[in-house]
């Protein structure tokens, strides 16, 4: 299967790959290039960017979570009908999991997906030494294909010059370009990374900025040629679509508070017959006819004000939850379904009180990474003995107001407490852990079974 794609990735974080990345996007767009933008990593933010960068979803692909045929299944599939592929690396080109093995990395996904490689490299404050960075990464891991380098943030012209120089010279790669320093163009950075799209008002602005930006300073044609001569990939079976097991409603908690949700796991909901309703938490003030009900992450502590306004929501969440109808949460709709919320400021807010517990907000991370969880007991997504792989990343610190049942034991991260995580009480299951289907395929559809079945025993919210 032929499939032009490229993956640019960085040096280290911060580079400027995300930037690079949306412009890259929105210059091939507007070129009249239909684009298929993924992002390794297990990452919900930078998507968002992508999908408005190029009106297409974004797709997660992350060899932690993934095996390598789900990552080259999804590749194949959605990007079979784009003419070529953009794919944001995660972090630095090498970094993993651990110091030793490739597992998580850019460099292993590269590998998977036999795609070559741009690398955005900081040349802030260095000039010469620029080539033997790049050098570093070139004979690293002879593997990996790198096809040449973007130079980013020139103090002046003969910064430039003089950088790009020494690595077509002295680490014999190209450069497809070397962009200046420019202040203006910046997406502010929350506590989570990058701002989530759903804040930003004046994409279409920036976006078409950045490509500008692109156009002016890289060679764009020579990125397309590097993309276009990827060698062809085998082709993956992928599964004929099931006749729909599911006739039930889900109701997905998706606005600017709740913003993290990977496209595949709705998907999957639509694809096993579940229709999906979606809820404003600030605007709906009442919870619509659903047999299911699906809290992402997000920022509610952003939000908190707003969301302990909209009471007469809150109080439908807790009878639904109370119910015993299938609720799932992750991160922010674990601190939603708790009692309070505390923020930085010492504000404490009401929320559904549900769960016993409050969060209080940190300024540091209280968990970022990559997790193990050993299922414990039977739970709506899950069964006693699996091992679920996902990943955390959090400022909030749970504190436990009572008794709490757990059905995850954490063999790697950090969880609620104790070692422990996933929340079950009635049939409403909430962790920090945050799951992609294509690392647990069987979550939903145990999600839509639990929902099927409440409703044929008349259950009702």
């Amino acid at each position: 299967m032929k499939i032009p794609r490229i993956i640019i990735s960085g040096t280290s974080s911060r580079a400027g790959k995300t930037i690079i990345s949306i412009g890259l996007m929105r210059a091939l767009k507007n070129r009249g290039y239909e684009v298929q933008p993924f992002k390794i990593g297990p990452d919900f933010i930078d998507p968002s960017f992508h999908f408005f960068a190029t009106g297409r979803n974004s797709r997660n692909l992350d060899s932690f979570m993934m095996s390598k045929k789900s990552i080259l299944a999804s590749f194949q599939k959605n990007a079979r009908d784009a003419d070529i592929a953009v794919i944001e690396g995660t972090m630095g080109l090498y970094d993993s999991h651990n110091a030793i093995d490739e597992k998580g990395s850019t460099a292993e996904v590269s590998k998977i997906l036999k795609s070559p490689i741009v690398l955005v490299v900081n040349i802030e404050r260095i000039s010469r030494t620029t080539a033997a960075f790049v050098l570093g990464y070139k004979v690293f891991d002879k593997k990996v294909d790198i096809k040449g380098a973007i130079l980013n943030r020139a103090g002046n012209p003969r910064h430039a010059r003089k950088a790009k120089l020494a690595v077509e010279k002295l680490a014999e790669l190209q450069v497809f370009g070397v962009i200046p320093r420019d202040k203006n163009i910046v997406i502010p950075e929350r506590h989570l990374g990058l701002v989530p799209a759903y804040e930003r008002e004046n994409l279409e602005t920036l976006f078409n900025a950045l490509a500008e930006i692109v156009e002016e300073h890289l060679d764009v044609d020579k990125i397309i040629k590097a993309a276009e001569e990827a060698p062809e990939l085998k082709e993956v079976k992928i599964k004929e679509k099931k006749k729909k097991k599911f006739n039930c409603k889900v109701g997905v908690i998706k606005d600017k508070v709740f913003t993290f949700y990977y496209i595949d796991n709705l998907e999957a909901i639509e694809e096993l017959g579940g229709e999906l309703v979606f809820i404003d938490s600030l605007r709906d003030k009442a919870l619509p006819e659903v047999d299911a009900l699906y809290i992402g992450g997000g920022f509610p502590e952003i939000f908190a004000k707003e969301l302990e306004r909209n009471s007469s929501l809150r109080e439908d969440i807790y009878e639904f939850c109370n119910s015993s109808k299938p609720v799932y949460a992750e991160c922010a709709g674990l601190m939603y379904l708790g009692e309070k919320i505390y923020t930085l400021e010492g504000e404490d807010y009401e929320m559904v009180g549900f769960l016993p517990l409050n969060t209080r907000m940190r300024k540091k991370f209280q968990a970022l990474g990559y997790t193990i969880h050993e299922v414990i007991e039977n739970n709506p997504i899950s069964k006693r003995g699996e091992v679920l792989v996902g990943h955390e990343f959090h400022h909030s610190e749970p504190e436990l107001l009572g008794k709490a049942r757990f059905v995850f034991k954490v063999k790697r991260g950090k969880g609620i407490i104790n070692g422990y995580d996933g929340m079950l009480k009635k049939n409403t299951l909430a962790n920090y852990l945050h799951l992609h289907v294509l690392s647990h395929k069987k979550m939903m559809e145990r999600f839509l079974s639990l929902a099927e079945k409440n409703k044929k025993h008349g259950r009702s919210g």
